[in-house]
């Protein structure tokens, strides 16, 4: 397998590709987000490609001072999907292309339906905001399998205490402006998450 880069010529041609609806959606979201929000120069989506065929690709950025590596989105075309590519790319992006960039801290937002992937890798989640996205952010890891070791009560100890003030109040609500539908989604994801679901531990630093 390799890695490149995609400019949004090379992006909207790969994705045109995709059969599955709701991949093709979200591929499309994923680039209509990007148009208003970032610059396809700047942080062009990293892709893994396998035979010729992009298997999984990754849209983040970097702030200017190099306070953090925000994750934006992580997309698998279906048939890709459960083979190992994503935990790959994300690899390929913390262990080669950003090796050595002195970023400090990593940041993201995830759905319900990735928490599982996520904290396979050893992620960690502060609360949920109203959205129903569930919040991490932690030290850049040295590589992808540092990731646990970036959980520790002292490296969350490492934000100051407006940073912290900041996103507990993203996450302070938790589930109150939820549906009951979402309010069930919510309770089964913390009976899932169990003590790695860490908003008592934020709300307490905070306090």
């Amino acid at each position: 397998m390799k890695s490149k880069y995609l400019s949004r010529a090379g992006y909207l041609k790969s994705v045109l590709k995709l059969s599955h609806f709701d991949t093709l959606k979200f591929a499309k979201q994923a680039m209509l987000w990007w148009d208003d929000y970032y610059s396809w120069k700047d942080f062009p989506p990293l892709c893994l490609i396998k035979n010729k065929k992009v298997v999984c690709y990754i849209f983040y950025s970097i702030s200017k001072n190099k306070d953090y590596l925000t994750i934006h989105n992580l997309l698998t075309p279906k048939n890709s999907r459960n083979k190992g590519y994503a935990k790959e790319l994300l690899r390929v992006l913390f262990d080669e292309y950003l090796l050595d960039n002195h970023i400090k801290r990593v940041k993201m937002l995830c759905v319900s339906s990735s928490l599982k992937f996520y904290m396979n890798l050893g992620v960690d989640f502060w609360g949920v905001n109203k959205l129903g996205q569930y919040y991490t952010n932690f030290p850049m890891p040295k590589n992808i399998k540092d990731i646990p070791n970036m959980m520790n009560h002292n490296q969350l100890n490492s934000l100051n205490q407006s940073e912290l003030v900041s996103i507990y109040d993203k996450l302070k609500n938790n589930d109150l402006d939820f549906n009951d539908k979402e309010k069930e989604i919510y309770q089964n994801n913390k009976l899932m998450m169990k003590d790695r679901y860490r908003f008592d531990e934020l709300k307490e630093m905070v306090e």
